[in-house]
C-alpha cells in the first residue's frame, strides 16, 4: 500500500480525533462556566467518533498493524507461509464481504430515520460500516496479490522520503 496514503488516511484520522475534542471542550466549557451546553455536541462527538474508528481500521490494515501472530508464521517454510498468510487474508475478505452486506442492508433499514439533535440522515452515519469494509476489502485484494507476485508485507514497503518513516 503506498505510504503516502496510509500517511495521508492517519493524518484524517488526526484531525478527526481534535475536532471530537475541540467539540467535546467546547460543550464542557459552555455547560459548566456559561450554563449554555451544546445541545448537538455529544452526537457530533459520537458519529465523528464511529467514522474514526472504521478509518482507524482502515489505516491499521494498510499499515499492517493489525493482530497476528507472526512469530509463530514466520517458523514456517516459505511456501507454507505464504500459504497461510494467503489463507488468512481469504478468511478476512469473506468477513469483510458479509460486513460490506450487512452494512448496506443496515443503511437501508435506516434510510427514513433521522438524527435528533442535527436532523441529519441517519444513514450518512452508518455508511462507514458498508463503506469502510468495502475499502479494506480491497486493501486486502491488493496485499493477497502484491504477497504472490513478491512485494513486500504491510508495513514493510520501502519508504522513499525518510521523513515519513515512523519513528517508532
Amino acid at each position: 500500500m503506498p505510504t503516502l496514503l496510509r500517511r495521508g488516511l492517519e493524518y484524517m484520522c488526526a484531525g478527526l480525533l481534535m475536532v471530537i475534542v475541540a467539540v467535546i471542550f467546547t460543550n464542557v466549557v459552555g455547560r459548566y462556566f456559561f450554563h449554555a451546553p451544546l445541545r448537538w455536541s455529544d452526537e457530533v462527538a459520537q458519529f465523528l467518533f464511529l467514522w474514526l474508528a472504521y478509518l482507524g481500521a482502515l489505516a491499521a490494515l494498510m499499515g499492517g498493524r493489525h493482530y497476528s501472530f507472526p512469530n509463530l508464521i514466520d517458523l514456517l517454510p516459505v511456501k507454507a507461509r505464504l500459504a497461510v498468510k494467503t489463507l488468512s487474508d481469504l478468511v478476512v475478505l469473506a468477513m469483510l464481504g458479509i460486513l460490506v452486506w450487512t452494512g448496506i442492508q443496515l443503511v437501508d433499514l435506516l434510510h427514513h430515520q433521522r438524527s435528533p439533535a442535527l436532523d441529519v440522515p441517519i444513514y450518512y452515519i452508518y455508511a462507514a460500516l458498508p463503506l469502510v469494509s468495502a475499502l479494506m476489502a480491497l486493501v486486502v485484494v491488493y496485499q493477497i496479490v502484491a504477497r504472490l507476485l513478491g512485494g513486500p508485507e504491510p508495513g514493510q514497503e520501502e519508504v522513499a522520503d525518510p521523513r515519513l518513516e515512523d519513528p517508532l
